[in-house]
This record gives structure tokens, sequence and C-alpha cells, in this order.
């Protein structure tokens, strides 16, 4: 053998020697593929993570936390980039976890993983957001919404990961419920936010979008159980836990005990049921009350609600006053509004009611509740109502024989299929278009001079019957507001005719003077 065949095997078996301490170092849990990255120097992984406490999903006993096929888990691998792994083999409380990955010898691992600007993480510190409003989930906590975190050193692709947050159980006894929200009494205490947790010391700390209140919503079943995700810690001031029930009114508890909520455990806070529940004004329109009229004298409840005991209640009448003004606060509900008996006039334009009873409030002239999602609104027994409007809402019915005041009524832009205002003897505006009605009525309505009654919903074809003597009048007005009265056919009918006077007749009899 010559020196040069010599030297070629000598730097062959050097090379082959590399690669096989390469190869060794990479370890059987790493797959390494074509490095398709470029100079990024990622390369597929596996990593398998599994106990102690894993994440994504509550098992049946109600402690066991599983993943589920599809998660995303964030990997820091030392660079600027996090790396986006995902759930492949699942097997209750582990699995293999897939992706992309520079080789180092230390990762930290976070779930989950999200690519909104929200999530930071390296080495050292990992910087999060845990919503504040959550989804309910009957049995546990909807998926992509527990955190926990996991590091693997020297190389190692096994992850255990560690809940980094607490849960707080409760059941679900009453009917209705709609959401349910968990409200540290301390404003400084923190639920829920912006969270920066240290791997150095194992702390959790609140950033400066922290919030003290988590709310659930959904549709609740009764008898299950459901789980708020919080922050932990020792809320030294007690807390305070609201629902929303049947007719979308709120009920309130608290206690001023102190209370902690440890990562990784769970707290049970108890049954929603109205027996051990206050009623209350909800927290947004407590709120929006309090900013209109800051003269009102209740007592508010740590949460913002108002519980309607019989101090508030005697607040609400003395202090309450006959205006309230409540545009665009993002109200879901006005039960308790029956209180405020004194109004005169209230307007709640674009906030999120669904249903409004307003039938307690007798003195009311003025209900202005247009750009909501309305499906019920009960007007019943207000004589002394002038004005309503309750345009672009989701009404199908709307009764408003017993208004016997009403000059304007502006219903436009709902689903109704039929309207009466054959009582509205005092009506002077009319506004009905962008419904899905066929028929109305106005030959009762002496006074009516501004109608709006076309451009029905889905081309319907709307026949307005009238007296004769109006035809030229209303064929005026039809088309002044072409718009609005497309597709208005007429029908007419004839006025009807006053009893003739016949004159003066001579009774016949004798002078009485005579």
């Amino acid at each position: 053998m010559t020196n040069e065949n010599k030297e070629n095997m000598k730097a062959k078996h050097i090379l082959l020697t590399a690669l096989a301490l390469l190869l060794a170092a990479c370890g059987n849990e790493e797959i390494i593929e074509n490095n398709e990255s470029g100079s990024t120097g990622k390369v597929h992984m596996t990593f398998t993570a599994g106990m102690p406490q894993t994440r994504t999903s509550l098992g049946e006993d109600g402690l066991a936390v599983n993943w589920t096929q599809g998660d995303l888990v964030a990997i820091y691998d030392g660079t600027e980039t996090i790396c986006k792994f995902e759930a492949t083999e699942v097997s209750g409380s582990t699995t293999t976890l897939e992706g992309e990955a520079k080789v180092t010898d230390t990762y930290t691992a976070f779930y989950p993983y999200t690519d909104d600007g929200t999530l930071t993480l390296d080495n050292t510190a990992i910087t999060f957001t845990l919503p504040a409003t959550q989804t309910a989930t009957a049995g546990g906590f909807a998926n992509g919404l527990n955190p926990s975190w996991a590091q693997a050193t020297d190389g190692s692709k096994k992850l255990t990961f560690q809940n980094l947050c607490a849960l707080a159980k409760f059941t679900v006894d009453a009917e209705g419920v709609t959401e349910v929200t968990l409200t540290a009494n301390q404003e400084s205490d923190a639920l829920a936010g912006g969270l920066t947790y240290t791997i150095a010391d194992g702390t959790l700390t609140a950033t400066g979008s922290a919030s003290r209140s988590v709310t659930i919503k959904g549709n609740f079943e009764a008898a299950k159980e459901y789980y708020f995700v919080v922050a932990p810690g020792t809320l030294t001031g007690g807390i305070t836990l609201n629902y929303m029930g049947e007719g979308g009114k709120t009920y309130v508890k608290t206690t001023q005990k102190e209370v902690t909520f440890t990562a990784g455990k769970i707290t049970n806070l108890g049954a929603l049921d109205i027996a051990n529940f206050a009623e209350a004004l909800n927290a947004a329109f407590a709120n929006a009350v309090e900013g209109f009229n800051p003269n009102i004298q209740w007592r508010a409840n740590p949460d913002g609600t108002v519980s309607l005991d019989e101090y508030n209640k005697f607040q609400i009448i003395r202090t309450g006053g006959t205006f309230l003004f409540l545009r665009n606060k993002n109200i879901t509900s006005l039960a308790g509004i029956e209180y405020f008996t004194d109004l005169e006039t209230l307007d709640c334009i674009g906030n999120q009611l669904t249903t409004l009873d307003v039938t307690k409030l007798t003195k009311l002239k003025f209900l202005v509740c247009n750009d909501n999602q309305l499906t019920a609104l009960d007007v019943t027994g207000l004589t002394s109502l002038k004005n309503l409007f309750c345009s672009d809402n989701q009404l199908t019915t709307l009764d408003v024989t017993g208004l016997t005041s009403l000059t304007d009524l502006e219903c436009n832009g709902n689903q109704l299929v039929s309207l009466d205002v054959s009582t509205l003897k005092e009506l002077q505006i009319l506004w009905c278009h962008g419904n899905k009605m066929t028929a109305l009525d106005i030959t009762n309505n002496a006074y009516l001079g501004d109608l709006k009654c076309g451009n029905q919903q889905d081309n319907q074809q709307l026949t307005l019957t009238l007296w004769d003597t109006k035809k030229e009048f209303w064929d005026r007005m039809l088309n002044m507001y072409s718009d609005e009265n497309s597709n208005v056919t007429t029908i007419v009918k004839p006025s009807p005719v006053e009893a003739g006077h016949n004159g003066y007749e001579d009774d016949g009899g004798e002078p009485v003077l005579q």
C-alpha cells in the first residue's frame, strides 16, 4: 500500500469517527432530516413531554391534565425566533412534540404557543398573557388556556411540564347561567392578564396589563363543574363571585377572608345558586349609572356589582333621578332597572342587550334602545310613553297597543312580521321600514304625518291600508321617502260619512207668550 493510499484511509477514518460522535451527541430522541432552513441551523426534532403536570384538558377524574392532538408548544433554542412544536402522538399525559429547532444544550418550552406578540421566552424568564375572558367548558377549561412550562438541559429532549397557574372550580346549580366572574377584592391583586415567570426563583408576577377579574362566558349546563384558570397568589382582601342567570339577572357573593390560589392546585369555590347569592346590578350597568350620575349614594361590591338590598334600593329611589343615559357602555343586561321608578327618560343605545323589560317604569316618557341585540322588548302598560326608538335590533314581535300617549314610534331594522298601531290615536311619526311585514293599517292614526314603511326584507311587498281622503297626501309622503317606502302598494277605504244635519222644524204648537 502506498503512502498516498494510507493517508486517504486515515482521512476517511477520522471523518467517520467525527460523524459517529456527532450522531451520538444528538441522541436517539432527535431526528435530523434535510436542513431546508438554510442559515438558521434549525433541524427537525422530536421531544417527549410527560408527567407530572401536563396541560390541555382535564381527565375524567377532574385532576389529571392531558395533552390533546394538535396542541402547539413554543420552544426556545437560543435563537431570536420562537420554535413552534406540535403534539403528534398523544397518550393521556404524555405526547411527542415535533418541529424544528437549533441543536443546543438547553431548551425552554411553554404551552400554549402563540405568535401574536404577547409571548416572549428564553432560558431565564417567560412572559405571557392569561386571558381575562375565558370560554365555558363543562368539566374543565378551554384548549389553549392553561399555561405550563418545561426545561431540558444537557442536550436532553425530555420535557417535564409544570402548571404555572391555579384552577378555581365551581358547580352550576342555577338555571340560565350565561357568564360567571371571579374578582379579587383588592385592586392591587391580579388574577389574569400579563404575567412573567422567573425560572431561577420560580416566581410569577403581574405586569401593567394585569386584571383582577376573570370572566367565563358561554352556555353553562346545570350540575356541571367549571374551572377558572387564574394566576397563583394570596388574595388578602378576599374574593367576589357573581353570575348572570335567567332574565339577565346578576347574583353576587363575596368574602373578605384571605384566599390562596396555588399553581397546579384546584380551589373549590362552591355552587352557584340563588339561595346563597344576593341579587345585584351587574358591574357594567352599575358603573355606567355611576358614571352618568356620580351623586348616587349606593354601596358597590368590590367587583363593581351593586347588591339590591334595602339600603341600595332606597338610594336608587332617592338619588336615581329622572334621566339615565347609558350609551355604548358594553352593557349586556339592565336587570334591576325596575328599581329606577322615577325615570322619565332612558337611553341605552349601542349596548349588547338581548332583552329589556321596562314595564315597572310607569313614569317613562322617552325610551331609546336602538342598536342593541334585543329579541324581546316589554313596554306593556306604559301609558305615559311618548317616544319609543328601538330600531336595529332583532325583534320579531312588538306589542304597543297600550301606549295611548305615543307620538313617535321608530322600530325599523328589526324582524317584525306585523305591527298593530290601531290604538295609537296620538301617533304622529311611524318608521317601520326594513322589517318583514306584509301589511300595515293606518286608518286609526288621524295625526300621523311621517311614515316610512317600505323596503321590507327579501323585497317583501307591503300593503298599506288608508282612507281615500288621505290618498293624495300619502302618495306624496311615500314619494318623499322613496328609498324607505319602496315596494309599497295601497288599499284605499272609503272614509266614513258623518250624519247629515236637516235644519230646524216647526213644532206646530201655539205661541208660548200668546
